[in-house]
């Protein structure tokens, strides 16, 4: 009778440390989570090894997230299998989302839980994104992550109202809660935010948080043995970077710059108003310092044309800094299109 007993008390505590990983899990505690299912699947309580290998996935421990697996499907639980295949296809389905990203496809495929109960300014975001990152970069990513998902929590509803501004400001938090889920050892948590950072990046049309990313995943990659994946990200993160130069409002290249920009162009068609704009503007900008005033004159035109219907602040600085480069060199035929985009807008 005392046997049973002792059997029944071991079995009850087996199955309480199985509750208690899946409420860590649920809370994001996944170390913890590992450590109680590890538990129930050594005594192969249910689906304990399926829960602990997924667990360990997310944690990047591979190689003994694989053998639970094959322990989960010698228990019947044949999902278990599907898991090695899941765990191997993120990075592809990263990589593959990034390449949509860098050729503009549309992405946008998630939407927060909850609409804004008030309105958050990107200064107000950012100012506490930069704290947070001070955190980061003094105490390490653990410290700091659950901080930052707390912070990402509240401001990522703005992005259903938002502009170019919000955007940008909420991806960095997605950037930096990718790299503290990295830092913390949970490259399966990282992901997801990398892809919505840059989902939100381009949206904003913002290639140099683009390369930002990237540089961040590519680094992650490594960290964790995936040398080619590493690779490839890097290389579109430096497509990105250089797309990020060719916009820059002062170019060193002009030449070089204009046949990046003549490809951008080509590539952007109606629905990319706000990424032509500035292409065209850029390219007036750089056939300006050529010395070729009635070229960039054209591109002028097509851009002011281009934003007829375009609320963007960051397309009208980049027209405003090219009249003030067409009245510094006398272009005022260059100088008069781009009055026009300002005399509509009041």
């Amino acid at each position: 009778m005392s046997d049973l007993l002792a059997q029944f008390e071991f079995d009850e505590a087996v199955e309480r440390l199985y509750r208690l990983g899946e409420a860590a899990e649920r809370a994001g505690h996944l170390r913890e989570a590992a450590v109680h299912f590890r538990v129930a699947a050594d005594q192969h309580l249910g689906d304990a090894a399926v829960r602990l290998a997924r667990v360990l996935f997310a944690l990047g421990e591979t190689v003994e997230a694989t053998h639970w697996c094959q322990v989960a499907v010698a228990d019947g639980f044949t999902e278990a299998e599907e898991l090695i295949e899941e765990n191997f296809q993120a990075r592809q389905r990263f990589l593959e989302h990034t390449a949509r990203i860098m050729v503009g496809a549309p992405t946008f495929d998630w939407l927060p839980s909850g609409m804004p109960s008030n309105r958050i300014e990107p200064a107000v975001i950012r100012t506490r994104t930069q704290a947070l990152r001070a955190l980061d970069q003094q105490y390490g990513g653990i410290a700091c992550h659950t901080s930052v998902l707390e912070h990402l929590t509240a401001v990522e509803p703005m992005i259903v109202v938002g502009d170019e501004e919000i955007w940008t400001a909420v991806a960095e938090v997605h950037e930096l809660a990718g790299w503290t889920a990295f830092d913390s050892g949970l490259p399966g948590v990282a992901l997801p935010h990398f892809s919505r950072a840059l989902t939100l990046a381009r949206q904003a049309e913002n290639e140099a948080l683009i390369a930002s990313v990237l540089t961040r995943a590519g680094r992650m990659f490594l960290h964790h043995n995936a040398p080619d994946d590493a690779l490839k990200a890097f290389q579109l993160g430096f497509v990105a970077a250089h797309n990020s130069w060719a916009d820059r409002q002062s170019l060193d290249d002009p030449q070089e710059a204009i046949a990046s920009l003549t490809a951008k162009v080509g590539a952007y068609g109606v629905e990319r108003a706000r990424a032509r704009t500035i292409a065209l503007t850029a390219l007036a900008r750089n056939h300006l310092a050529l010395g070729d005033p009635d070229t960039a004159a054209e591109f002028a035109r097509q851009a002011v044309t281009t934003a007829a219907n375009l609320r963007s602040a960051r397309a009208d600085d980049q027209l405003r800094w090219l009249d003030q480069e067409a009245r510094r060199a006398g272009a005022s035929t260059l100088a008069e299109h781009i009055s026009v985009r300002f005399a509509r807008c009041g």
